[in-house]
């Protein structure tokens, strides 16, 4: 509601040119928070080719139109992306882009098409958030990872009191976000804090690593995404109060052997 009384009372706040966000694709704006994270993942997939030094095999839910392989491509990171969604028209271009290869596939349809211990990373990013039990998700991605492998996840994140209110008192005065619809339409059904995300992959065997939030004010279109400065601030502040609200990146190691209660 702000967002929408500022843009008609206050337009010269935001822009309508057309950049090259973070030199990968074009947005009204130059640094776009809502893109934040596909830089963060880039560098984490950077980061494990370089530890295993090889390419690595990606695998990337809700791939999209492929977007993800052109920020890695920008760091030259030598990549395999295998790509899944649920358009295919989406799926077309991620292969036009690069993908070695895509599945069309609703990601609540298990198990998925992959051998045991094909994958070194895999991308789960905004997906948890759309099932009833994560965790289910969780275990068959294990599978199809390799022992040591990288996650990384993303979620929007919350603080309890606004959790609660979220799953028990809205679905009261809003029919339409109450589960039942929600799973209709491929809405948001889970919802977290950061402590219960962690304990959510403790219980599958990943390890976190780093939690990042993604920004502390976020608005598309406005002025201050055109400048780096802000989109610095907003990236130190996901640092230090990663679980606040907004969305968090989790970067995690699958670790097979290790028993549910961490040990």
């Amino acid at each position: 509601m702000v967002k929408k009384f500022m843009e008609r009372h206050l337009p010269f706040l935001f822009s309508n040119k057309a950049y090259l966000a973070y030199g990968v694709e074009n947005s009204p704006t130059r640094y776009p928070l809502d893109k934040a994270r596909y830089v963060l993942i880039a560098s984490y997939i950077a980061d494990e080719q370089a530890r295993l030094k090889r390419p690595v095999r990606v695998l990337d839910i809700g791939c999209s139109e492929g977007m993800m392989i052109l920020y890695c491509n920008k760091l030259l990171t030598p990549t395999e992306f295998y790509g899944m969604d649920i358009l295919q028209e989406r799926l077309d271009k991620a292969l036009r882009r690069g993908y070695k290869s895509v599945l069309l596939q609703d990601i609540r349809k298990r198990p998925l098409p992959y051998k045991d211990g094909f994958f070194d990373v895999v991308i789960c990013s905004h997906i948890l958030e759309h099932l009833l039990d994560p965790g289910e998700l969780l275990g068959e991605l294990g599978r199809v990872m390799k022992d040591d492998a990288l996650i990384i996840v993303g979620v929007p994140i919350g603080l309890l009191p606004g959790i609660l209110w979220r799953r028990h008192i809205t679905p009261l005065y809003s029919k339409r976000k109450s589960v039942e619809e929600s799973l209709k339409r491929f809405g948001h059904v889970t919802f977290f804090t950061l402590p219960d995300l962690k304990k959510l992959l403790g219980r599958r065997r990943f390890v976190v690593e780093s939690a990042r939030g993604d920004y502390m004010i976020r608005a598309r279109k406005f002025f201050l995404e055109n400048y780096r400065w802000w989109y610095r601030l907003n990236q130190i502040y996901g640092r230090i109060f990663p679980g606040l609200w907004g969305h968090v990146t989790v970067k995690a190691r699958f670790k097979p052997s290790l028993s549910v209660d961490g040990s």
